[in-house]
Formats: structure tokens, sequence, C-alpha cells
């Protein structure tokens, strides 16, 4: 099992994408570096300095799926984008797929236009049905885990074994499964209540 950390610097509720019953993660850092995880690994978020490096969400990888096979497999359809839809429909991050010609097209979506070569460079989504996402209810990681948190940009893979066990261990025995509240950045969630996000 490996962990690998990195830091969010915006959360809109696209990257992580913790809707409709999976956690996936298929437009951010840990993607575009073409990081090799398998399932039974964990990714975690952080956010910025500025935000006191708060724990965004944790991961456990259930699969990883070429974006062509994420974008066709009906029970991710939800995930890909609804631009007239509500604000979490808008925010999916299943947008891309291969046309007859095997090129990449990218579904109608308000985020990331403009970015298929960056996005397909490294075309996997990271899928999760065992997560925890935080949003607006980050909460602070204790001292003695800080060092799991990266210092810069990029991913960092690189942790000392039992670290991270106890790490999942203080996750699992303090929070619950799930998201536990909004995304931070998402001006179009505004009044929106926790129920009406909970999936």
């Amino acid at each position: 099992m490996r962990l690998c950390t990195y830091i969010v610097k915006v959360d809109t509720g696209l990257a992580p994408n913790p809707f409709w019953g999976w956690c996936t993660l298929a437009l951010c850092t840990p993607n575009h570096m073409g990081v090799k995880l398998n399932p039974k690994d964990w990714i975690v978020g952080f956010l910025s300095k500025v935000r006191a490096n708060k724990l965004l969400f944790a991961m456990q990888i259930t699969e990883v799926l070429h974006f062509d096979d994420y974008f066709r497999d009906k029970q991710f359809s939800k995930k890909i984008p609804i631009l007239k839809g509500s604000w979490k429909e808008r925010c999916g991050d299943n947008i891309y797929y291969l046309d007859s010609q095997g090129n990449w097209q990218q579904a109608p979506t308000v985020y990331h236009r403009g970015m298929i070569e960056k996005d397909t460079k490294h075309p996997y989504a990271f899928v999760s049905n065992h997560f925890y996402y935080f949003g607006q209810k980050a909460p602070k990681v204790p001292t003695k885990y800080q060092s799991l948190i990266p210092a810069g940009q990029g991913v960092k893979c690189n942790h000392d074994n039992k670290k991270v066990t106890n790490f999942i261990v203080w996750l699992n025995s303090n929070f619950s499964l799930g998201i536990h509240g909004l995304p931070i950045d998402n001006k179009e969630r505004k009044n929106q209540r926790l129920t009406s996000c909970s999936t």
C-alpha cells in the first residue's frame, strides 16, 4: 500500500469530484504527473499553506480507469457534466473519450477547456468508493502527521510506512466515510445545504 500526497490549490468539486457515491480524481496533479498507483493505494489532498494545510480529502483507490473506459462506463455517467444542470452536475470530471479514429474529444464542460493535450498525456482516472471528502469542514492534521504534507508542488509518495499506517488509523477512527462539507471554491453552491450533496 502506497500513500501519495499533494496540495490542492482550488477546490470546486471538480478535482477531486466526490459526488454520486464515488470520489474521482481525473484532472489534477497526480493525473498530470502520471503517478503510478494501484487499487488499495491512497491519495490524500491537503489545502495550501495559506489555508493551514488542512486535510481536504483522502481516498483509497478502488479502480484506475482509462479515460475512455471511464467515459463509457454507465455507473459513472453522472460524472459527465451537464451544462444546464445543478452546480454539482456542472462540475463533473468525466470529460474525455476517444472518437472512431482514436482521437481524444472533450465533452462540453465549464472546466479545463483547451487542456486536452495536458489532461490526456496520462489518460487515467483514479476512482474510489472508500473516501473522505471534507471541503469547507477540512480538519487540521495532528502535528505528528504534518510531515506527510508536501512542501511544494508535485506529488509526494515517499513516506514512512509506520506513519502512513498510523495516519490511516487516525483517519478511520475519527471520521466517517463520505462527504462532510461543500466545496470551498465553488461559488455556484452558495446557499446550498450539505444534504444536497451528500452523494
